[in-house]
């Protein structure tokens, strides 16, 4: 059988021959790359290339090539192929019938529609776009194209430094579903537990997948659950890798932040300072490629590889601590009895400002901005025809990742961090910075069949992934193991990983009736397996003496006890290490019907997940065409997300800056007895929602489009990471849980509410002898929660007296108004997108500007809260004329503005200079209170939430690096 085979390969490629063309804009006689060609009634087909042309290969015969192109009529050219090559050209011309990409996410329908022809709102971002800008990984390339979808870089927030949170209509990270190629995407390992957006959720890394490797992305911007199965809430992200691909293209890109930051600080005068910096970093190197291969006669392979190196960038300002090396951290030390409070903190000003310029101390001690790391993947994806309605299809990759992020500064008067030698000095005697080192792998295969049974359409699929993330701790210490002159400051923190496995059986047949009304029907089954792991880290990571005392920084004496585990990351304990794993099982019916202008869908899933039961999820989709030019569209559906594994039985203890100073904080997992007994939470439970589509799609003319679509998402049991119970709310003796300040864990609390509209519109147009495409997409979004899902014990009036502050009750323990505020207003409200291409002969200009809206930051201790008699409970906030604490500040909305010139020198070599945020724009800056300015004896770490001065901007409305200039070489063969 084997010999058959090999030799039938042989024979059809001895018996192949060639034939090439070129694909063309019939008006202004430029190539037109990514058209498709298709031999009729064949599987043979190709795309053309960045300068148009294709190759194919096909036995001797007469043939008919089907061009086709978004945009432009499908022309059939007639070719005849012999014993040499042929050569057939193509010249497409535009037409008003096909003015928008043709997509397959969000219906299962043979049917081929546009963007404007769904019944749901898809973006469709082609190969153009995820190239043409200064962006390189998808993620961030998204943030500036997609008008519903948010990610933006994060720091100093440990592992989610290096993976973005990603969010479509302001919701979490795990509210939406990725799809490459149509086939569910695993998870990441990561668990994001600090203060960035999604937090407590568990996202997908898209940033993995090189960009080289996509022909293009997806977003269904609707409720998907019926259809896809958990996460689909928000929508459905579809990754298409490039398919058919011939000849081999790449691209070096290099680039670097040339920004200058002008900043306010206050000055012990009551003034404020300016201050600038002109910075030079975030340099950045990438090569991407793609290659394309044929198996045998008709099967294709596809292979693309990608490099990344970005180093850190640093918006940090100098430490207002009043004293680095006397005192106390973050603010003063009790003031000796009979002492003068304001002279003795002068005084310890004094003496510590002697010892800084003695040391050469650096007040600048922080790094605030985007880790520097490496970025290795490879991709392919190909497929081999086994006969004419057959075909087996595979695609994978690999990519491993590693860099550097920082944490927060430990300056030496932190004694209860600082590690000591054997005659009692301090081993950082100057301090120190610690750091993150994750080494995160990723690998996905997915392996398929698909044939004709009869006149129905099968498939069969299996889709393996696997995340992991290994931390290693480096300039760190613990202070809580024996003094020592040579103190372990590497350690092994133990890793994380995730493993998902998709099974996948679909049927689909369409229907025609003698009156043409179409019905596709589409049925199948899904069984998938999950696990996850937490592996613990070296013993010297988390242990040490509990009970172990430090003396406390000059001139005051005692002892503080020594905080235990690695400073800035604590590694995971044994206790901590887990290995769980769930299966589900799914079953679908999809039916979609058309006739004449009016086209109906229904969609139901049930599914079965064995650690939590069963639930039943339905869609209804409606799409009337009012005129050749106008349609409605709407759906309404139920959705569910599966509480994730991680939330389940994620546990560790991590360090988590509370009003600049540190705190160790406990994170318990669902299935912990203080969190079910001592709490009275329940187990979780799968997050519900119900989701409210209304639009309206338009096309006029030869190319403009528009559509606007309005929603309503309402999710019932949302699963949040809780705010901070504290040791004596939880009741704990001094010895449980010693070294651990606060508590936190996963749970069913919030309900919230997502309303907004989308619109986009674009437009095509001959402009001289060039041509200009200028689109503009909005969003308009707002996240509400409308209610908390407390407990008895929560809820106990004795836990939350009316004659108490309001922080102190159980209520806020829970969920605080900054937990409320990350939901309702860290995202933009509103984005913005933008642009315009102009292309004429060998040039293409594109110039783009992104409104990210305002958005708003809430400290958790609420500065409005009131006792009886009218006064504030909170009196640390400085406030204005009106009461309004300056605590709780809206930073307003920035404008980002893309620049980008490609000049294509030959056919086969292109050019590309540019600038993200040319004009060099900063968001609003955090305020800092002018108490705290440098050198005050009246100083109050927890009034404002700088860090103690060191944070300057918000990461949520499209970064803070300033002014990014790049270039970038593409060759294409």
């Amino acid at each position: 059988m084997l010999s058959a085979v090999l030799w039938a390969l042989t024979l059809t490629a001895v018996l192949a021959q060639s034939v090439r063309g070129r694909v063309t804009d019939a008006t202004t006689k430029s190539a037109i790359p990514g058209a498709t060609i298709v031999v009729a009634n064949t599987n043979i087909g190709a795309t053309t290339d960045v300068n148009g042309d294709y190759t194919l290969k096909v036995n001797p015969g007469s043939y008919t090539l089907r061009v086709s192109f978004v945009g432009y009529e499908t022309l059939s050219v007639p070719v005849t192929i012999g014993n040499g090559e042929a050569v057939a050209n193509a010249s497409l011309k535009e037409t008003s019938s096909a003015l928008s990409e043709v997509v397959v996410i969000g219906s299962r329908s043979q049917t081929a529609r546009t963007n404007v022809q769904t019944a749901a709102p898809v973006d469709v971002i082609t190969t153009k776009e995820l190239k043409g800008f200064p962006q390189v990984d998808i993620s961030q390339v998204l943030n500036y194209v997609a008008p519903s979808f948010n990610s933006n870089r994060q720091t100093v927030t440990d592992g989610t430094d290096h993976i973005n949170p990603a969010s479509l209509r302001g919701l979490g990270p795990d509210q939406v579903l990725v799809l490459v190629n149509g086939k569910r995407r695993h998870t990441t390992a990561l668990v994001n537990i600090n203060g960035s957006v999604g937090r407590g959720s568990v996202g997908t890394d898209m940033d993995v997948i090189p960009v080289s490797a996509v022909e293009r992305i997806e977003v269904l911007r609707d409720g998907a659950a019926a259809q896809y199965g958990t996460d689909a809430i928000a929508g459905v992200i579809n990754v298409v890798l490039k398919k058919n691909y011939t000849g081999f293209s790449a691209s070096l890109t290099g680039g670097q932040n040339m920004t200058t930051m002008k900043y306010m600080i206050p000055n012990s005068n009551g003034g404020s300072d300016q201050k600038t910096q002109k910075i030079n970093d975030g340099s950045l190197i990438q090569f991407d490629f793609t290659k394309g291969f044929r198996l045998g006669s008709q099967g294709r392979l596809s292979v693309s590889g990608q490099y990344n190196n970005h180093d850190r960038t640093n918006r940090s300002a100098d430490d207002n601590a009043p004293t680095i090396y006397l005192g106390s951290a973050g603010g003063f030390p009790t003031t000796p009895a009979g002492q003068d409070a304001t002279a003795f903190r002068q005084n310890l000003i004094t003496q510590d400002k002697a010892i800084i310029q003695q040391r050469g101390y650096d007040r600048h001690n922080m790094i605030v901005g985007n880790s520097n790391a490496q970025n290795l993947g490879l991709f392919i994806n190909g497929g081999i025809p086994t006969n004419s309605k057959s075909e087996f299809y595979f695609s994978g990759g690999i990519t491993h990742r590693s860099g550097t992020g920082y944490g927060n500064n430990r300056v030496p008067n932190s004694r209860n961090q600082q590690p000591l030698k054997l005659d009692g000095s301090l081993y950082y005697p100057d301090g120190f910075l610690p750091g993150i080192q994750p080494s995160i792998n990723d690998q996905s295969l997915i392996l398929g069949y698909k044939t004709m049974l009869g006149k129905w359409n099968a498939e069969v699929s299996n889709v393996i992934g696997r995340n992991s993330i290994a931390y290693t701790i480096v300039n760190s210490a613990n202070a809580s193991l024996p003094a020592n002159d040579s103190p372990q400051t590497t350690f092994d923190a133990g890793s994380l990983s995730f493993l998902q496995n998709t099974f996948n059986l679909d049927f689909s047949r369409r229907f025609i009736a003698s009156n043409n009304a179409t019905l596709n029907v589409a049925y199948g089954g899904e069984a998938r397996f999950e696990n996850f792991q937490i592996k613990a880290g070296e013993s010297g990571s988390y242990s040490g003496d509990p009970t172990r005392v430090l003396p406390i920084a000059p001139p005051l004496s005692g002892t503080v006890v020594a905080a235990p585990g690695s400073q800035v990351f604590p590694g995971n304990q044994p206790t901590d290490a887990i290995n769980k794993s769930r299966n589900s099982q799914a079953l679908y019916l999809d039916l979609e019907g058309e006739k004449g202008r009016l086209l109906l869908g229904a969609a139901g899933r049930y599914e079965h997940y064995s650690d939590f039961g069963s639930t039943i999820n339905g869609k209804l989709t409606a799409r009337l065409q009012i005129t050749p030019a106008i349609a409605l569209r709407g759906s309404a559906s139920t959705g569910f997300r599966a509480p994730s594994l991680h939330q389940r039985y994620f546990q560790n203890t991590s360090t988590q800056f509370v009003n600049g100073l540190p705190s160790n904080t406990l994170t318990l997992n669902n299935d912990s007895p203080i969190v079910r007994n001592v709490i009275g939470v329940d187990a979780l439970k799968p997050e519900t929602s119900v989701n409210i589509a209304a639009g309206v799609t338009a096309r006029a003319g030869r190319a403009f489009t528009l559509t606007v679509d309005a929603y309503q998402i309402d999710i019932t049991n949302r699963i949040v990471y809780s705010g901070s119970f504290t040791r004596a709310q939880l009741g704990f003796s001094t010895t449980d849980y010693p070294g651990v300040n606060l508590v936190r864990f996963f749970g069913n609390a919030v309900n919230t509410r997502t309303r907004g509209i989308d619109i986009v519109g674009s437009e095509r147009l001959t402009v001289g002898k060039g041509q200009l495409v200028l689109t503009a997409a909005l969003n308009f979004n707002k996240n509400t929660v409308t209610g908390i899902n407390s407990t008895p014990l929560i809820d106990d009036p004795k836990n939350n007296p009316a004659d108490a502050n309001p922080s102190t009750w159980y209520r806020t323990s829970l969920f605080d108004r900054n937990q409320i505020s990350i939901i309702e207003d860290y995202l933009p409200r509103s984005k913005w997108n933008l642009s315009a291409t102009y292309t004429i002969g060998k040039f293409d200009i594109s110039a783009r500007t992104v409104r990210f809206g305002e958005v708003k930051f809430k400290t958790a201790t609420d500065p409005d809260a009131k006792k009886a008699d009218g006064t504030y409970w909170n009196t640390q906030f400085a406030r204005d004329e009106t009461g309004h604490a300056y605590i709780d500040q809206t930073f307003k909305p920035v404008w980002i503005t893309d620049l980008i010139v490609t000049y294509r020198a030959t056919k086969a070599i292109g050019v590309t200079l540019g600038a993200n945020n040319i004009f060099d724009v900063y968001p609003d800056q955090i305020y800092i209170d002018p108490r705290n300015a440098l050198g005050s004896t009246d100083y109050a770490s927890g009034r404002d939430n700088s860090n103690r001065g060191r944070f300057l901007y918000q990461p949520n409305q499209g970064g803070y690096n300033g002014r990014y200039v790049f270039g970038r070489v593409s060759v294409n063969f």
